[in-house]
């Protein structure tokens, strides 16, 4: 059955089942419920402006022998068929279906931007399965007599999951750079010690609005730089400078700025007019 033609009741469940080879860590199969609660969660929160987000909530709605099988259900919201007719979990568990296809590197292109906690959580999800060779996870979605499985991932796939997932943190983490031309910088923090190395923090607006660590590529710009307070009424750090700096940033954030070139005489007092 097309997912698209399948219209869920408002009884609508979301079936986990683990096909497992050996027992299950009951720690791993709990993390992994509560990464799909959370993945879920994100998901419906993110599909909501902040004023009309509704209760996102996952329940428990039944645990059945045999392999591990959880039903669960999310609370009704009124409003959900009128943007998705299939309702929430059917919805989320296509949306959480493209992702693992990526993740498998069965899709080329990423279905959405992922956070290293999304990541983590995925993580969490497939523990169980990654470990237990053999074993399988199955998610589908029932109701109104209906059944729509949507996504089974081996533990092969598990593995390679995992191996993928560690990847794309480990491109999140790691630092991205960039090099500036004259940008005026003012000093947010700075010792009056031209032999430090830190304490120094100064604000790039027009890279980040937020204050950065400061390092100079040699000490002859930063005595250059100290030394411009001679020439004006007020002291160096209450200056605005103009400089090229290179810039790295970490987890989309700018974090340290090095300064590479300075232009005295470009030096001004940002209270003048």
């Amino acid at each position: 059955m097309d997912i698209n033609e399948a219209i869920f009741a408002d009884d609508s469940r979301l079936q986990v089942t683990i096909n497992n080879r050996t027992p299950v860590s009951l720690t791993d199969l709990t993390l992994s419920l509560l990464a799909i609660s959370q993945q879920y969660e994100s998901f419906i929160e993110n599909s909501f402006p902040s004023d009309e987000r509704p209760s996102t909530e996952l329940l428990i709605k039944e645990v059945r022998s045999g392999s591990i099988i959880v039903e669960l259900f999310a609370n009704a919201i009124p409003f959900i068929p009128l943007l998705w007719s299939g309702g929430s979990l059917l919805e989320w568990a296509s949306n959480a279906k493209e992702i693992a296809l990526w993740l498998q590197g069965k899709l080329a292109d990423k279905p959405q931007d992922l956070s290293k906690s999304d990541l983590k959580q995925w993580s969490s999800i497939i523990e169980p399965i990654a470990k237990d060779s053999g074993s399988q996870l199955n998610l589908s979605v029932t109701g109104n007599g209906n059944t729509v499985n949507l996504l089974t991932v081996s533990s092969n796939e598990a593995v390679r999951m995992q191996n993928r997932i560690k990847k794309e943190i480990g491109k999140i983490e790691e630092p991205q750079e960039a090099t500036y031309k004259k940008r005026v910088m003012t000093w947010y923090q700075a010792k009056f010690d031209t032999k430090s190395k830190t304490g120094n923090r100064a604000k790039i607006e027009s890279v980040s609005s937020k204050p950065m660590r400061v390092l100079f590529e040699n000490s002859a710009i930063m005595e250059e730089m100290f030394a411009q307070g001679n020439e004006f009424s007020r002291p160096w750090q209450h200056l605005a400078y103009v400089v090229d700096v290179h810039i790295q940033t970490l987890n989309g954030t700018p974090r340290v700025a090095t300064i590479v070139k300075f232009y005295p005489e470009e030096t001004f007092d940002p209270d003048e007019p």
